[in-house]
């Protein structure tokens, strides 16, 4: 089986080491703008399997010829390429799968579906921690009801690392879709229709993510899943579908000072004759920082799906958890592995046909939850569920 790994940034390697890591595949290559880069995920991530590449996103032919012979691939490149990536899968036949496309671009994601149907090859898409794991714990309560009426996700982090000798700046995932999480609107579906106002870092809810995590504090960032789960769900009955997340708060507060001086805009503003936009600078001087050294990482991710409706006309609720901690034999968090394992599971199974109908799908649609909640257990991640029933409340009495 050989699979490939567009984009070799932080969460790409963790993809590439999942499949390394697999047995049934044998050839795993690794493409990258930055062919250095590339190289030595290559080495440190994917062993005696991969083989590194140049690729340009920006250009199909160049993913074509990346991926051809692939039974699969995994986009690992930032969530604006995708469109790009995608038609260059369908056209070289290889089945497709990436991290999410923050709202909007997964929107027009879902309209190739005609193009992969064509082509005869199947994408899952937005198949990350979040969205990606929290549309399979959706799938896994809306399974077991007959009407869907709500639909929630949330992603929780609690962080124990110790940073005491780590003077820069750690950054939990893309810094360029933090960025966007508490910068710009953040649709939300509420009571039936479309809450396009709502503005990211906003929505504060105390949210109870389970022991040990507790409640935590989440917000409203822009996301996939309110998006998702209507796409998945609006002929069964839905009014809501909502996202949160709640970051450790000292990071959370970093971010919305970033946001409130303007380092997150990405219009230009002129500095000593030229032109620059903020964000371009905060992301460079962020670039440049050193990374840690020697640093246990020691973080836990708690990501959670609230499913409503009705079975057998009992009004039930499912909650439905998963506990993602560090990797420490690996050096990889919560985030690391919540974010870049689950796509690379996926992949395998698309190029083993255990998901083969063609056409574009998001995850509730398609994963079968119980065989990838089995092998994303093989990190540490463990899965829980809770079923409740409402006898009466004021809403649904009479």
């Amino acid at each position: 089986m050989r699979i490939a790994v567009i984009g070799a940034g932080a969460m790409g390697r963790w993809a590439v080491k999942e499949l390394a890591l697999s047995p049934e595949v044998d050839e795993i290559v690794v493409g990258d703008y930055n062919e250095e880069q590339a190289r030595a995920v290559a080495t440190t991530h994917g062993g005696d399997k991969a083989k590194p590449v140049f690729v340009d996103a920006r250009e199909p032919e160049s993913v074509k010829k990346a991926i051809a012979g692939c039974g699969a691939m995994v986009n690992a490149t930032q969530h604006f390429w995708n469109i790009d990536v995608m038609h260059a899968a369908a056209a070289a036949g290889v089945h497709y799968t990436d991290m999410g496309g923050l709202f909007h671009v997964t929107k027009q994601q879902v309209e190739l579906d005609g193009e992969f149907r064509k082509a005869g090859v199947t994408a899952v898409i937005a198949m990350g921690g979040a969205p990606g794991v929290t549309n399979i714990l959706a799938r896994y309560g809306a399974q077991r009801l007959d009407t869907v009426e709500e639909a929630h996700a949330y992603c929780g982090n609690v962080d124990d690392t110790d940073w005491s000798r780590y003077e820069g700046w750690v950054v939990p995932y893309s810094l360029e879709t933090l960025c966007d999480e508490f910068s710009v609107a953040a649709p939300q579906f509420k009571e039936g229709a479309w809450d396009t106002d709502i503005v990211g870092g906003t929505g504060l809810e105390d949210v109870d993510f389970g022991a040990p995590a507790g409640i935590l504090e989440a917000h409203h960032t822009i996301h996939s899943e309110p998006f998702t789960f209507w796409h998945s769900w609006k002929d069964q009955g839905l009014r809501s579908a909502t996202f949160h997340l709640s970051l450790p708060a000292e990071f959370t507060g970093q971010m919305r000072f970033l946001n409130r001086i303007g380092m997150t805009r990405t219009d230009e503003v002129e500095v000593r004759g030229g032109k620059v936009r903020p964000r371009d600078v905060l992301l460079k001087v962020v670039s440049e920082i050193p990374k840690p050294v020697d640093v246990v990482l020691d973080d836990v991710d708690y990501l959670m799906a609230v499913v409503r409706g009705v079975k057998d006309g009992r009004r039930l609720e499912w909650r439905v958890r998963a506990v993602i901690p560090a990797h420490k034999e690996h050096g990889a968090g919560g985030g690391d592995v919540d974010t870049g394992i689950p796509p690379a599971i996926v992949a395998k199974m698309m190029a083993k046909g255990e998901i083969a109908e063609p056409g574009v799908f998001v995850p509730e649609q398609i994963v079968p939850c119980e065989a990838f909640f089995t092998s994303f257990a093989r990190w540490g991640a463990s899965v829980d569920a809770q079923m409740r029933e409402l006898l009466a409340a004021p809403e649904v009495s009479g």
